[in-house]
């Protein structure tokens, strides 16, 4: 069970933080935009749409692998429900489920990298220091409680 909401865990965590930089098309969400939509603002036209360009291409392509984590969860649902409990099957599906999240993570780091790699250094200064905000916010929030 406890690795079942790892893995739950590990996808939520995937899907938001790869929606964030996948996203970056500008679009707002409940009249804020991301920071890394902030971020993207501030560069040159040229510069930001190839940098959404990219990382548009790397969540397409993990969309493309998507189904294989919907199948893989329904499989370890059904061991997890199944009358006898088959550890070894469900660990297998485990491990299969976390490398297919680790190809997610990997298309979009290296997309994210290609991207980066085409900005200068004041470019990439700004994107650093819009990644840094929300963690510095949470480390703000977790010092004050």
């Amino acid at each position: 069970m406890k690795n079942l909401l790892s893995t739950t865990a590990l996808l939520v965590v995937l899907s938001f933080s790869g929606a964030a930089i996948a996203h970056a098309d500008g679009q707002v969400k409940d009249g804020v935009p991301s920071y890394m939509d902030e971020a993207i603002t501030k560069l040159p036209e040229k510069d930001a749409t190839q940098f959404r360009d990219t990382m548009k291409q790397a969540h397409e392509k993990n969309m493309a692998i998507s189904s294989q984590v919907h199948a893989l969860h329904d499989d370890i649902d059904g061991i997890m429900v199944a009358k006898t409990f088959d550890k070894e099957a469900f660990l297998a599906k485990s491990e299969k489920l976390r490398e297919v999240y680790q190809e997610m993570r990997t298309n979009t780091d290296e997309a994210f990298a290609s991207a980066a790699a085409q900005l200068s250094q004041k470019e990439r200064k700004t994107l650093a220091t819009a990644m840094a905000y929300p963690h510095d916010k949470r480390k703000e929030a977790a010092k004050s409680q």
